[in-house]
């Protein structure tokens, strides 16, 4: 007759830890992870991919978009994830917002070809055009979370980071059904090298024309120490977006490690994650009074563009 393996109050307590461990920081958080892969013309049958965090209770929340830049080497472009800006992502969360980070095409494990290129040092750069077909994609990712049911379609908000803000910048001159404000942290492109940007008088041509049409709240932070788009270069993208009718918050935030490009990052979130909290106020879009505190720093990311 098999005997019955006996089990010690001593392991009943080692049990009873590890579920402790496992468990807490799920309640702590309350939060809910999960990825997806979003269909978008050009993009295959991959799709784009991306990440989804969102709070714990039920029933649909407000979506937050968060897309990345594009780095100097074009080569390290499919080396990027999703992941890379789940820091980010998970503070919008505790927020109250479904937060999804989506990865561009030709961009991490999404599908189809890199379709920006701005050609910024040719002859005839064409930024606006690149910015257009960034926002395409953030269009089609907005079109089909705005059908989950996680999702509440009538409160959107996009951020974007560098080449990812200037996609949030396209996105407001064309926005879809439900975009409420948006957020652009270093937004520009054509940074070649530190304090090097081709064609910038272009640049600044391209936000002058999504300035003509762009009417969604919008707010803009630029570091003291950027070394890709510098705060004076920063402050001629402001006057040429608003001077065209565009409408947006321009925050100089001070200096952020050795490059501030890279302020929109988990360690950074001390400085931006304020400027955010006041501007979603200006815009009623508050959603939990005191957000509650994260259970353990997140992860450092400060070597993406």
């Amino acid at each position: 007759m098999p005997t019955r393996p006996v089990i010690t109050s001593r392991r009943i307590t080692f049990v009873l830890f590890l579920l402790h461990v496992l468990v807490l920081p799920l309640i702590a958080q309350d939060l809910v992870e999960q990825q997806l892969r979003i269909p978008a013309p050009g993009a295959g049958k991959k799709g784009l991919e991306a990440i989804m965090v969102r709070p714990g209770d039920p029933g649909p929340h407000p979506l937050a978009l968060i897309n990345h830049g594009a780095p100097r080497d074009g080569s390290k472009r499919r080396t990027m994830s999703p992941r890379d800006m789940l820091p980010q992502a998970r503070e919008f969360a505790r927020r109250g917002w479904t937060t999804v980070v989506v990865m561009r095409r030709g961009y991490g494990d999404s599908g189809g070809d890199f379709a920006e290129d701005a050609r910024a040092c040719s002859r005839n750069p064409e930024y606006y055009r690149a910015g257009m077909e960034s926002a395409e994609d953030l269009r089609a990712a907005i079109a089909y979370l705005s059908k989950l049911p996680e999702v509440d379609p009538t409160r959107i908000v996009s951020v974007g980071r560098s080449a990812g803000g200037f996609a949030t910048v396209a996105l407001t001159s064309d926005p879809p059904p439900g975009l409420v404000a948006a957020i652009s942290f270093a937004g520009g492109r054509g940074s070649q090298a530190k304090d090097e940007v081709c064609n910038s008088a272009e640049l600044i041509n391209a936000f002058h024309d999504f300035g003509k049409k762009s009417r969604i709240p919008m707010l803009w932070v630029y570091a003291q120490n950027d070394h890709f788009f510098s705060p004076r270069l920063a402050a001629e993208f402001y006057r040429a977006f608003t001077g065209a009718g565009g409408t947006a918050q321009l925050v100089t935030a001070p200096p952020f490690g050795e490059d501030g490009h890279a302020l929109f990052s988990s360690d950074g979130t001390p400085i931006w994650a304020p400027m955010v909290d006041a501007f979603l106020k200006s815009q009623n879009l508050v959603l939990r009074k005191t957000p509650p505190t994260s259970p353990e720093p997140p992860a450092t990311n400060r070597n993406r563009p």
